[in-house]
């Protein structure tokens, strides 16, 4: 049975991190590898993760962010295949074992991944497991969500890292995560992933995803990163898809403007009004005509103007 390696960052995550590992040791697929890297964490996750040793491979290092901890778990993986898992997530039970049969059959395809089930939590504040079947080995495709995706890629992300499993080999060819982007370094692996080969989307429920207070997504950066990723691929690889299919370059301005609306829309209402006014303009370079950008751009400039001089704006160490 090929090996697969599990690469598993874990910063702070002590409350969690035990359910992450135990969903990883259980599957039932046994050639397997897991292989966690602690990224400076001060609150106890390091500790946690020794009482599992041998069973887990533990790296450590100094804060660096995701990239850099991926990067490392890449760097020590010796499997066939490669998966992905956040150290406040879990997988489902038959996960593994799902994917790589599919893989097996399907040597064509160089990355898979699944659907995902958003996890929140009680109003007491506790996680409870939800009822959700475990994953059949002989479930079908999302057709929408398969096939050659950089034209859909260009879009949204599609993939959630959790539920993806890839080949070595087109690891090997994709390279590193880009440690110069603090946030969407999985959406650009996508991208560049998708220029090699077709990705499928399993049609089950392969991982849980935990919705908690901690999760840095609950906070916005001050770089937009979804429109950093997006004009990286176009300027590398265009509009035109590998297979030829082609984005309207129409349709291409109107995504960049949604995600610049999108951004200054979330710093307005979070009191940032100079980064929103920043957004806005930008979002209007793309769209002059988008008239509810030009009134949150008015509201922006006047909120930027009353707020106290210095507040909204991020400081130079801030990503």
């Amino acid at each position: 049975m090929p090996r697969v390696s599990v690469i598993m960052p874990a910063y702070n995550t002590a409350q969690y991190i035990g359910e992450a590992i135990n969903s990883v040791l259980s599957q039932d697929y046994p050639n397997k590898e897991l292989i966690i890297i602690d990224d400076g964490s001060t609150d106890g996750t390091v500790d946690i993760i020794r009482r599992y040793e041998p069973a887990v491979t533990l790296l450590t290092q100094k804060n660096q962010g995701s990239a850099v901890a991926r990067n490392a778990g890449l760097d020590a993986a010796r499997g066939d295949y490669v998966a992905f898992l956040d150290s406040d997530d879990i997988w489902l039970p038959g996960k593994l074992t799902a994917q790589v049969r599919y893989m097996e059959q399907h040597p064509e395809i160089g990355m898979s991944y699944g659907r995902w089930q958003v996890w929140k939590p009680q109003s007491d504040g506790e996680f409870s497991a939800p009822k959700v079947p475990c994953t059949d080995d002989q479930a079908g495709l999302v057709e929408d969500g398969s096939g050659w995706l950089y034209n859909r890629l260009l879009f949204t992300s599609l993939l959630h890292t959790i539920t993806v499993i890839a080949r070595r080999d087109l690891i090997d060819k994709v390279g590193r995560f880009d440690i110069t982007l603090k946030r969407g370094q999985d959406y650009d692996y996508w991208l560049r992933a998708s220029r090699i080969t077709e990705i499928h989307q399993l049609d089950q429920i392969l991982a849980l995803y935990r919705l908690h207070g901690e999760g840095c997504v609950k906070k916005w950066p001050h770089v937009n990163y979804e429109k950093v990723v997006v004009e990286n691929a176009l300027s590398r690889w265009g509009l035109e898809g590998p297979t030829g299919e082609v984005t309207t370059k129409a349709d291409m301005q109107r995504r960049l403007a949604g995600t610049c609306f999108s951004f200054g829309y979330h710093h307005y209402w979070e009191g940032s009004p100079r980064l929103a006014v920043q957004a806005f303009r930008q979002c209007l370079g793309y769209r002059p005509g988008y008239l509810a950008a030009w009134r949150y751009l008015m509201m922006s400039l006047v909120k930027s103007i009353v707020k106290p001089s210095g507040q909204g704006l991020p400081a130079t160490n801030q990503q």
